[in-house]
């Protein structure tokens, strides 16, 4: 699978407290999120991703990353990891799959992380209940229905977002991600937006990925 907008957007974007020590990402992939979010941060992370090939691959990077010491993956259901672990993670983050439904690839990885049928909203969001710390903050990006739904699921929870970001991928088009922070918390949510393109990628674009990636327009 090919490195997507979405995780580069998800990395560059998630805020990290100074005192964050341990993260999680759910369905790590090739572990770009992790590697990004270990630049910006001296926490703890864990990977985990139900893709057996795609931790051997989020490993083999791992080993040739500069802080390869601070990240590691696991070939894991989160389901099961949240029964099996204590432990409570400072921060989450998550680009899950969110096609419900669709007409499948006959690629099984790639019907993985683009198909919910594993790891459905409702799954996620319960997860995310039983791993994230209290003062914890957990990181997401889908399409505007699915990040609706999931906003309703978490007050299930009494998890609130305080936090989104539409993500327009010209001036003239309506959103179509929204970056979304949720805690424990009950506060007032911040509102923004990014334009990815203009004709070219937009100088705000190149400036949120800038300390991540070489933009070529």
């Amino acid at each position: 699978m090919k490195i997507g907008t979405d995780a580069v957007l998800l990395g560059a974007w998630m805020p990290v407290l100074e005192n964050c020590s341990t993260i999680l990402e759910i369905g790590s992939g090739c572990g770009v999120i992790s590697f990004m979010l270990a630049q910006k941060t001296n926490a703890h992370i864990t990977g985990i991703d139900i893709d057996e090939k795609s931790v051997e691959e989020a490993q083999k990077n791992a080993e040739n990353f500069y802080k390869k010491d601070q990240v590691q993956f696991i070939h894991e259901n989160v389901q099961n990891f949240a029964q099996k672990t204590t432990q409570k993670f400072d921060a989450i983050v998550s680009n899950p799959p969110f096609f419900e439904n669709s007409l499948k690839s006959p690629e099984t990885n790639r019907n993985i992380s683009r198909h919910n049928d594993t790891l459905p909203l409702e799954t996620l969001i319960s997860t995310v209940d039983i791993l994230l710390s209290d003062n914890g903050r957990f990181g997401v990006i889908l399409p505007s229905g699915a990040a609706e739904k999931l906003g309703r699921l978490a007050l299930e929870k009494h998890l609130y977002v305080t936090k989104k970001t539409w993500v327009c991928p010209t001036p003239t088009k309506k959103a179509n991600r929204i970056l979304m922070m949720l805690e424990r918390k009950n506060t007032v949510c911040k509102n923004d937006s990014l334009v990815i393109r203009d004709g070219n990628y937009t100088i705000e674009y190149q400036k949120f990925v800038e300390e991540y990636l070489i933009i070529k327009n």
